[in-house]
Parts: structure tokens; sequence; C-alpha cells
């Protein structure tokens, strides 16, 4: 063996401890923490440079005066170009390279881990991330945690392609990478760890756990190294004056549900009718936020408050130097404000907006349940926080432990717990979507469906389907239809009629399986969340199943479906003696199936009615169906290996590395 077969193989057992055992993904983990946690680093850094290139200051709402820096000029209205300046750049810049399939944020990421195996895009994480930092520190009214989760996704997605592990393995490094990010930006390790298995993965087993929070460690040492260790919030030991105020924490509980729920409809309503906006207008999508930019230049001039993240303005406010109602104002501020930036094109997220919201509402609370208190606004704020958070988002555990840790108030616990957990039921009555998944739901996509645990979920017979493997046409003699099946090895064919023959009006009616009616039942409405591959795209990425053998149909699409010829009937006909010119009078079945039918409704089909093979068809416009796919019991069969060889991948992989050591141990002392 030569020295460099010898270091390959050497490389290879190396990179086998990382795709097949869990140990090695704890390595792996680490490593994505600290690349996560250094590019959160990073992208602080970067909003606080842009703010005091713009504004002069690192905290424009510290001031809340004039420029002093690159916009001094413009005095107080600088504030009407900082908008409109970020968005010149972010538009062209999301334009050229921010284009993905999953979305952007935290959304995105959920797409991803959920539809997907868990990869992000880097360049356009990088794009969201440089946008983001641009409409922050420009003063969009936006949160750092969207970019950052989908930028530690994105980490660990090129760390995961470079050791080649499988697509499970990428979930979890998804989810890890996520939580890194989370636990940098906010100074909140545990709540990192905690957000990524409530709101991304949706998993709470002891991998998934420990995974993330060796990552959030890792990614917390290191901002701990950078940037310090103070808590995102410096308030003074803060308590409950007494049991008799749990009664307005669990009223404030109930209200930041319903803050929560009415912030969230804010957010997508605003989306739906920018966006409505920009088509009538024809609006190119690099212009959009520039033109946003001048919506949200408008609320800052008019609420100035609601630039950035408005840290020190929630400072200010649990300290008590605003009224209520001045607070109240603020908290619709904002939430406009944080709609307005999100909806006409900018990038950011909605997690930092919604602690704000919450801090106002809660502080306002505070000095109505005890105006005698000078502490009261900063305990109901600090309460307030986690309520509007988790009314939000549905992250009960995430909502407690990241406040808790975001201030150090465990004197807190116990009131918290309440309001959080109010919070999220009132959430949950009121609507089944969250911040987050709102997004998912109107591109289909339902990370809450019992269907995606199934081996097949809710894909549809479009995406199960491929090419027949022959096409007859109707004026074909039987004796082509027996060569064909005969070439083909199937025992049924489509008969199909070309739109300008005579009659080709006609087609296939629906028949006792007839999708549409009932041959499948239920139409899908996404594609298959477990990303296994159809027949006709991987056709489409083999060269060699993308040659057709002589006879397939290269015009699919184009015919009129007439109906299905099987081999008996064919036989019968040939056995009877009868003359039959054309296949076209044969008597042929009318079972057939709805692209949008469901996989439960394919399987009936070839299932209950014992079909070998049924032909898929879209409805014309003046009657009849369209051939348009082949779905097979053999295919079924196929993806249903597919996706069980998959699970049962996974489920090797579990085996511990030090289980295996015993393992082999035993084996040698048997042998000895």
């Amino acid at each position: 063996m030569t020295e460099h077969a010898a270091a390959r193989r050497r490389r290879g057992r190396v990179l086998g401890l990382f795709r097949h055992h869990r140990s090695g993904l704890f390595a792996l983990a680490v490593l994505v923490g600290a690349g996560s946690g250094g590019a959160a680093v990073l992208f602080r850094l970067g909003i606080e440079r842009w703010t005091l290139l713009l504004t002069g200051a690192g905290d424009y709402t510290l001031s809340l005066g004039p420029s002093f820096g690159l916009l001094s000029f413009a005095g107080r209205r600088f504030v009407l170009i900082a908008p409109v300046l970020s968005g010149l750049l972010i538009g062209p810049l999301m334009a050229r390279l921010g284009r993905t399939r999953t979305g952007h944020g935290v959304s995105g990421v959920m797409s991803s881990a959920q539809h997907g195996d868990g990869s992000m895009a880097p360049l356009p994480a990088l794009a969201s991330t440089a946008a983001a930092t641009l409409t922050i520190g420009g003063g969009g009214s936006v949160g750092p945690e969207g970019p950052i989760a989908e930028l530690g996704a994105a980490v660990s997605t090129l760390v995961s392609r470079r050791l080649g592990l499988p697509v499970h393995f990428l979930r979890l490094l998804a989810g890890a990478g996520t939580a890194a990010g989370i636990a940098s930006a906010f100074n909140a390790p545990l709540a990192g760890a905690f957000f990524a298995m409530e709101v991304v993965l949706l998993d709470f087993t002891l991998d998934a756990f420990a995974f993330v929070v060796l990552a959030c460690v890792s990614s917390t040492v290191l901002s701990h190294h950078l940037l310090g260790t103070t808590l995102s919030l410096s308030l003074p030991r803060l308590d409950l004056a007494g049991d008799a105020q749990l009664g307005w924490v669990a009223l404030l509980g109930v209200i930041g549900g319903v803050a929560g729920v009415a912030f969230s409809r804010c957010v997508s309503v605003t989306a739906d009718l920018t966006a409505r906006a920009a088509g009538r207008a024809r609006l190119p999508a690099w212009l959009r936020p520039a033109l946003g930019g001048a919506l949200v230049g408008l609320m800052l001039l008019a609420v100035p408050e609601t630039y950035g993240e408005s840290s020190a303005v929630l400072n200010r406010a649990l300290d008590g130097r605003y009224t209520a109602a001045a607070l109240l104002g603020l908290a619709a501020a904002k939430a406009v404000a944080t709609s307005v930036t999100l909806g006409t094109g900018f990038s950011g997220g909605v997690f930092a907006p919604s602690l704000c919201i919450g801090g106002m509402l809660g502080a306002a609370m505070g000095m109505l349940a005890a105006p005698d208190s000078p502490t009261a606004a900063a305990v109901f704020g600090v309460i307030g926080m986690g309520a509007v958070f988790s009314g939000a988002a549905r992250a009960p555990i995430t909502g407690v432990v990241l406040i808790i840790e975001m201030t150090g108030q465990y004197d807190l616990l116990v009131p918290l717990m309440l309001a959080v957990v109010l919070a999220t039921v009132t959430g949950r009555f009121l609507t089944r979507t969250t911040i987050y998944t709102e997004t998912l739901r109107r591109r289909g996509q339902d990370p809450e469906d019992p269907m995606r645990t199934t081996l097949m979920g809710r894909a549809s017979a479009r995406s199960l389907m491929g090419e027949p493997p022959a096409v007859l046409d109707e004026d074909d003699p039987p004796a082509r239809a027996a060569a064909e099946m005969t070439r083909t090895g199937s025992t049924v064919l489509p008969v199909t009629r070309r739109p300008g023959a005579p009659g080709g009006g006609a087609g296939v009616g629906p028949g006792p399986g007839a999708a549409g009616t009932g041959a499948g039942g239920g139409a899908a409405t996404g594609d298959d969340d477990a990303g296994a591959q159809p027949e006709a795209a991987a056709k489409a990425d083999d060269p060699a199943k993308a040659a057709q053998p002589d006879g397939a149909p290269s015009d699919v699409g184009d015919r009129i479906l007439l109906g299905c010829l099987d081999a008996v009937t064919l036989a019968r006909i040939s056995l009877t003696g009868r003359a039959v010119e054309r296949v076209g009078e044969l008597p042929l079945s009318e079972h057939h199936i709805l692209a949008s039918d469901g996989a439960t409704g394919v399987l009936g089909a070839l299932v209950r009615d014992g079909f070998s093979a049924l032909p898929v068809v879209e409805a014309r416009p003046r009657g009849g169906f369209t051939l348009v796919g082949w779905v097979t019991r053999e295919q079924m069969v196929e993806r249903v290996y597919r996706q069980q060889r998959r699970a049962f991948e996974e489920a090797q992989v579990r085996t511990s590395l030090g289980a295996r050591v015993q393992q082999r141990w035993r084996g040698r002392s048997a042998r000895g």
C-alpha cells in the first residue's frame, strides 16, 4: 500500500467517525457552534458600525436626536434618508444574491428542516445577513434572530457537505447552528437550545438536546470572549409584591397572548397589502426596499423610538420613564413599524420586536396595577416580554428561559411561568399558526401536520408519477398494442387522441375509480416532505434514464386520454377472432388519477381496485382529460422502500461509539 493510499484510508476512517457515530456529531456540533457564534458576533459588530456611520452613535435610541455621522447635514430629518439609503443597497443585493427555495430567516430554516434536508444555501444566507445589517442600522424596526438563525444553518450546511454527512445529520446540525446563533446574539445559551427544539426542529429527543446545547455552549464562550458577559437588560433585583398580584399577572398573560397573535396578524396582513400594491404598480423587486424605506422614514420621523431594535427605549420603559398611555402608543407603533419594514422587502426577524412590544405593554399594566410601586413597571414589563413572545411564537419554554437569561430575574420565575403558559394557551385558542409558521402555511407547508410523519406525507400524484412505458394512439392497430406490451413488459397501456383529431373534445369520463370524484380522495397541498425525488425528475438528472426507448412518449402532455387497454382485453379479442382495426374500438378502462390527488388516493386506487398501473391526468377546459403521467405499483413500492431504508439507516447510526467498542471487545473476549 502506497503512502498516499494509506493517508486516504486514515482520512476515510476519520470521516467515518463523523458520518456514522453520534460521538463524531457531538464534535461537529461544537465546531458548528463556534462558527455560528463567530458569525453572530460579526453580524452584531456590523450593525453597530452601520448605525454609527449613519447616526454617529452605536444605538440611536439612546439620544433620539440629530445625526452626528454621515447624515449630519440633515439634522433630525436624517431618519427620512437612512432607511431609503439602506433600501437602495438591500434591493439589488437580495435580487442578485438572495434568491432561495426555502425562504429566509427562521421560517426558511424551519421549511428546510421539516420539508427538506435541513441545508441552507450559504450565499443567500450571507446576503440576508448583510441586508439585515443594513436594515437594523438604517432604522428598520426588526430583530437579528432571523438572519442569525439562517446564517447558523448555513454554517452547519458547509461543514456537513464538506464531510458528506447523511441527511438526518444535516437537520440536527441545522438546528444546532440556529441555536448557536440565537445564543450568541442574545447571550442566552439555554434559550437558544430550546428555541431550536421548540420552533425549528420540533424535536425533544436526548440527541437533539445534546447537539444544540454543545453548539450553544461553544458559541456563547466565543461571544463572551469577544463581546463580554453583561446581561442584555441591566435591572435591579425584582420581585412580585405578594401573591395577590398573581391575578394581574394572569390577566397580563391573556392580554400578552392576544397581543402576540395581533402582532403576527399585523405582520402577515401588511405583507399581503404591500405585495398587492407592488404588483399593481408593477414595481421591480429590487426597488421595493427603497420605496419602503420612505414609509419607514416617515414613521421614524413621527416616532423615532422605533429605530432599529429600540433597546434603549425598552430600558427606559422598564425604568418607568413613560406614562402608561405613551407605552401603549409606543407598543402599537413598534408593531406597525416592524410590519411595514418586513412587508416592504427589508430583512430581519420578529423576535426582538415582540420582546420590545411585550415589555412596553407589561410596563403599562404594571403602572395601572401598582401605581405606587417604583418597580411595578419593571416587574410587569419583564413578564410581559415573555408573554407576548410566547403568544406570537408559541414557544413557552423558550419564553421563560430567554427572559430569565436576559434579565437574571430568577425571583420572577413563578409569575413568568404563569403568564407565559396563559399567553401560549390564548394564542393556541385564537389561531393554529405562529408568527413563524404563518409564512409556511401560505406556501402550503404545515409543520404540525400529522401527515408529515407518514412515509409519503402529502405527496401529490404529480410528484409520484413517471412517464408511461408507451402511449397508444386510437388509430393504432391491435398488433402494435401487443408489440408494445411485449417490448415494455406492461400489461396495461394508455390510449390517447391528439387534440386536433376528430372527436378531440372527448375524453375519458369519470369512471368507478376516477380521481376528482374519488379515485383518490384528498387532494394534496404540497409536495413530498421526505425529499424523495420524483421519477420524472430522476430521469431528468440521469442521462441514461433520460434516453427514452423506442415508442416512449415525447408529447404526453399534448394527448387526450381515451382510456387504458389491458392485456386481458386484448387477448380476449384475439381469441374471439373478431376483426378490429383500431385500438380505439376496443373496450377501454376509464380509471385514472388526477395530478392533484394525494398519495393516499393513489395507493387506494392501485391496491383497492387491483390495478397494476394508472394514468395521471389533468382536466381540460372543454371537457375530457389530458394525459400527463403514469403511476405503477412498482413505483410506489420503490418509493416506500426508499423511505423505509432511510429510516433504517437513521436508526443504525443511533448506536453510540461506546456501544460499538463494547460489542467489539465482547467479540474479542469470546474468541479468546
